[in-house]
Protein backbone atom coordinates (compact mmCIF):
# COMPACT_ATOMS: atom_id res chain seq x y z
CA UNK A 1 0.00 0.00 0.00
CA UNK A 2 1.79 3.53 -0.97
CA UNK A 3 0.62 6.77 -1.07
CA UNK A 4 2.52 9.71 -2.42
CA UNK A 5 2.45 13.02 -1.87
CA UNK A 6 3.99 15.30 -4.82
CA UNK A 7 6.01 18.16 -3.55
CA UNK A 8 6.87 21.09 -6.15
CA UNK A 9 10.73 20.31 -6.58
CA UNK A 10 12.21 18.00 -8.88
CA UNK A 11 13.13 14.36 -7.43
CA UNK A 12 16.48 14.25 -8.84
CA UNK A 13 19.85 14.58 -7.04
CA UNK A 14 18.79 12.76 -3.97
CA UNK A 15 21.21 12.33 -1.69
CA UNK A 16 19.79 9.86 1.61
CA UNK A 17 16.06 8.72 1.51
CA UNK A 18 15.22 8.56 5.14
CA UNK A 19 12.42 6.28 6.23
CA UNK A 20 10.21 7.21 9.19
CA UNK A 21 8.17 5.57 11.49
CA UNK A 22 4.59 6.93 13.02
CA UNK A 23 4.16 5.42 16.12
CA UNK A 24 6.37 5.66 19.16
CA UNK A 25 8.22 8.32 16.35
CA UNK A 26 5.94 10.81 15.92
CA UNK A 27 2.70 9.23 17.22
CA UNK A 28 2.71 8.85 21.34
CA UNK A 29 0.76 5.62 20.74
CA UNK A 30 1.57 3.37 24.22
CA UNK A 31 1.13 6.84 26.66
CA UNK A 32 -2.15 7.37 24.68
CA UNK A 33 -2.94 3.77 25.42
CA UNK A 34 -2.39 3.49 28.97
CA UNK A 35 -3.99 6.67 30.00
CA UNK A 36 -7.21 5.41 27.96
CA UNK A 37 -6.82 2.06 29.55
CA UNK A 38 -7.12 4.08 33.69
CA UNK A 39 -9.86 6.04 32.36
CA UNK A 40 -11.96 3.21 30.92
CA UNK A 41 -10.83 0.51 33.40
CA UNK A 42 -9.69 2.33 36.70
CA UNK A 43 -9.09 -0.75 38.71
CA UNK A 44 -6.70 -1.61 36.27
CA UNK A 45 -4.88 1.96 36.74
CA UNK A 46 -2.22 0.33 39.14
CA UNK A 47 -1.57 -2.99 37.46
CA UNK A 48 -0.58 -1.46 34.66
CA UNK A 49 3.51 -1.60 34.27
CA UNK A 50 5.75 0.31 32.48
CA UNK A 51 6.50 -0.89 29.25
CA UNK A 52 9.89 -2.68 28.38
CA UNK A 53 8.55 -4.72 25.25
CA UNK A 54 6.14 -4.25 22.50
CA UNK A 55 4.31 -7.81 24.13
CA UNK A 56 1.10 -6.67 24.99
CA UNK A 57 0.51 -8.65 28.51
CA UNK A 58 4.28 -7.39 29.24
CA UNK A 59 2.27 -3.98 30.38
CA UNK A 60 -0.76 -4.91 30.35
CA UNK A 61 -0.58 -8.31 32.42
CA UNK A 62 -4.75 -8.26 33.02
CA UNK A 63 -5.78 -9.00 29.61
CA UNK A 64 -5.15 -11.57 27.53
CA UNK A 65 -3.70 -11.27 24.18
CA UNK A 66 -6.82 -11.54 22.37
CA UNK A 67 -8.58 -8.76 24.58
CA UNK A 68 -5.96 -6.04 24.34
CA UNK A 69 -6.20 -6.70 20.54
CA UNK A 70 -10.02 -5.91 20.67
CA UNK A 71 -9.59 -2.73 22.55
CA UNK A 72 -6.99 -1.12 20.91
CA UNK A 73 -7.65 -2.28 17.15
CA UNK A 74 -11.68 -2.59 17.15
CA UNK A 75 -13.68 -0.87 20.36
CA UNK A 76 -11.13 1.84 20.76
CA UNK A 77 -9.33 2.42 17.59
CA UNK A 78 -10.12 5.98 16.55
CA UNK A 79 -9.01 7.25 19.77
CA UNK A 80 -5.56 5.80 19.46
CA UNK A 81 -5.41 6.04 15.59
CA UNK A 82 -7.46 9.00 15.51
CA UNK A 83 -6.65 13.14 15.16
CA UNK A 84 -7.23 13.39 18.75
CA UNK A 85 -4.40 10.79 19.55
CA UNK A 86 -1.05 12.91 20.97
CA UNK A 87 1.91 13.43 19.22
CA UNK A 88 5.43 13.12 20.83
CA UNK A 89 6.40 16.39 21.76
CA UNK A 90 9.87 16.59 20.65
CA UNK A 91 8.74 15.61 16.87
CA UNK A 92 6.42 18.06 16.72
CA UNK A 93 8.84 20.82 17.44
CA UNK A 94 11.15 18.92 15.52
CA UNK A 95 9.72 18.36 11.97
CA UNK A 96 9.75 21.88 10.45
CA UNK A 97 13.67 21.71 11.21
CA UNK A 98 13.83 18.43 10.24
CA UNK A 99 11.95 18.92 6.54
CA UNK A 100 13.84 21.95 5.85
CA UNK A 101 17.42 20.49 6.45
CA UNK A 102 16.02 17.35 4.11
CA UNK A 103 15.49 20.14 1.16
CA UNK A 104 18.31 22.08 1.74
CA UNK A 105 20.26 18.67 1.52
CA UNK A 106 18.91 17.09 -0.95
CA UNK A 107 17.22 14.22 1.17
CA UNK A 108 13.91 12.67 0.96
CA UNK A 109 11.80 12.23 4.28
CA UNK A 110 9.40 8.62 3.68
CA UNK A 111 6.81 7.33 6.22
CA UNK A 112 7.14 4.24 6.71
CA UNK A 113 4.75 2.37 8.66
CA UNK A 114 2.61 -0.48 9.51
CA UNK A 115 -0.64 0.43 10.21
CA UNK A 116 -3.46 -1.96 9.92
CA UNK A 117 -5.97 -1.49 6.68
CA UNK A 118 -8.80 0.03 8.80
CA UNK A 119 -6.32 2.17 10.78
CA UNK A 120 -4.99 3.99 7.74
CA UNK A 121 -6.84 6.79 6.77
CA UNK A 122 -7.34 7.54 10.45
CA UNK A 123 -3.54 7.90 10.29
CA UNK A 124 -3.25 10.10 7.62
CA UNK A 125 -6.13 12.35 9.39
CA UNK A 126 -3.67 12.53 12.62
CA UNK A 127 -0.50 13.32 10.22
CA UNK A 128 -2.32 16.46 8.55
CA UNK A 129 -3.80 16.83 11.85
CA UNK A 130 -0.49 17.55 13.79
CA UNK A 131 1.29 19.20 10.91
CA UNK A 132 3.58 15.94 9.63
CA UNK A 133 3.35 17.04 5.95
CA UNK A 134 5.20 17.07 3.13
CA UNK A 135 6.63 13.53 2.77
CA UNK A 136 7.90 12.55 0.08
CA UNK A 137 6.55 9.32 0.26
CA UNK A 138 3.78 7.42 2.42
CA UNK A 139 4.22 3.76 2.79
CA UNK A 140 2.09 1.65 4.70
CA UNK A 141 3.55 -1.80 5.18
CA UNK A 142 5.07 -4.39 7.41
CA UNK A 143 7.74 -5.59 5.34
CA UNK A 144 10.00 -1.88 6.04
CA UNK A 145 12.82 -3.60 4.50
CA UNK A 146 11.45 -3.99 1.17
CA UNK A 147 11.17 -0.23 1.25
CA UNK A 148 13.76 1.83 -0.58
CA UNK A 149 15.16 3.79 2.14
CA UNK A 150 18.80 4.36 3.20
CA UNK A 151 17.84 4.65 6.79
CA UNK A 152 14.97 3.60 8.59
CA UNK A 153 13.90 5.44 11.84
CA UNK A 154 11.86 3.02 14.20
CA UNK A 155 10.98 2.58 17.67
CA UNK A 156 10.16 -1.56 17.28
CA UNK A 157 13.13 -4.40 18.26
CA UNK A 158 12.01 -6.54 15.57
CA UNK A 159 11.41 -3.76 12.71
CA UNK A 160 14.57 -2.93 13.11
CA UNK A 161 16.15 -6.03 13.08
CA UNK A 162 14.18 -7.22 9.86
CA UNK A 163 15.56 -3.83 8.54
CA UNK A 164 19.34 -4.66 9.74
CA UNK A 165 19.12 -7.81 7.94
CA UNK A 166 16.95 -7.96 4.94
CA UNK A 167 17.05 -4.21 3.81
CA UNK A 168 16.56 -4.10 -0.10
CA UNK A 169 18.94 -1.15 0.10
CA UNK A 170 21.45 -2.38 2.78
CA UNK A 171 19.87 0.20 4.55
CA UNK A 172 21.00 1.31 8.51
CA UNK A 173 18.50 0.58 11.16
CA UNK A 174 18.25 3.63 13.24
CA UNK A 175 16.31 3.53 17.01
CA UNK A 176 14.25 5.87 18.34
CA UNK A 177 14.88 5.43 21.79
CA UNK A 178 11.72 4.37 23.98
CA UNK A 179 11.57 2.41 27.30
CA UNK A 180 10.30 -0.52 25.08
CA UNK A 181 13.55 -0.85 22.70
CA UNK A 182 16.64 -0.64 25.26
CA UNK A 183 18.18 -3.56 24.05
CA UNK A 184 18.58 -1.48 20.93
CA UNK A 185 19.93 1.66 22.05
CA UNK A 186 23.91 0.52 21.70
CA UNK A 187 23.10 -2.61 19.30
CA UNK A 188 22.32 0.53 16.53
CA UNK A 189 22.70 4.26 16.35
CA UNK A 190 19.71 5.74 18.35
CA UNK A 191 18.61 9.19 18.88
CA UNK A 192 16.57 10.63 21.37
CA UNK A 193 14.54 12.94 18.80
CA UNK A 194 14.19 13.85 15.32
CA UNK A 195 16.37 16.40 15.35
CA UNK A 196 19.20 14.29 16.29
CA UNK A 197 20.01 13.12 13.06
CA UNK A 198 20.55 16.46 11.50
CA UNK A 199 24.12 16.03 13.33
CA UNK A 200 23.69 11.82 12.95
CA UNK A 201 23.11 10.88 9.85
Amino acid sequence: YIRYEILPRVKRGVQMRIGIDCDGVLRDLITCITDTVKETHPQHADKILEPTSWDWDQWLPFWTNDETEKYVFEDNYLDFFGVECPPIKSAVEDWITLRAWAIKHGHQLCLVSAQREHCIEPTEAWLQRWGFVGFDEIHFTKQKWAIDVDVLIDDSPEKLDDFNEKSVTGGRAICMKQTWNQECHTKYKSIDRLSDLITKL
